[in-house]
């Protein structure tokens, strides 16, 4: 009979339902040595929590006080390189174009830049027949309603 309680209790308590009255009942069946074969996987379980409970800390923590500044002290050092760096980079920057007094001369610098863009957009429409094959063939195979 305290089987089928146990078990309802377990149910609960995987299920985050139980009172601390109810897991307290669950720990003292699983650490009492007595457990239903069918329940022993959930024993280390509880085991773990009474052990783990009465577990304390007993060393001293040492916090360095001085290391706090330091930190801060670094943070807002690398904000004003970041924002200097920023500021000298918007001097720097040049607004030219690119822009050809020739007409001849930027009729034939626009042609290679289009040959290059072509090339490369050629190389990429080469796979595509790989997969207008796949996409047939799989077509043969799965017939769209």
């Amino acid at each position: 009979m305290e089987s089928k309680a146990i078990e309802t209790l377990l149910e609960k308590y995987l299920e985050a339902e139980t009172t601390v009255r109810e897991e307290e009942r669950l720990r003292a069946y699983f650490t009492s040595g007595d457990v239903a074969p069918h329940l022993q996987q959930y024993a280390p379980m509880f085991t773990f929590f009474s052990v783990a409970k009465e577990e304390c800390y007993s060393g001293k923590v040492n916090i360095k006080p001085g290391r706090k500044k330091v930190y801060s002290w670094v943070a807002i050092a690398a904000s004003i390189v970041i924002m200097l760096g920023v500021a000298l980079d918007q001097n720097n920057n040049i607004n030219e174009f690119g822009t050809y007094e020739d007409p001849e001369l930027a009729m034939q610098k626009t042609k290679e830049a289009l040959e290059m863009v072509s090339r490369y957009m050629n190389t990429g429409t080469e796979d595509l027949g790989y997969l207008q094959e796949f996409n047939s063939t799989k077509n043969k195979i799965v017939k769209n309603p």
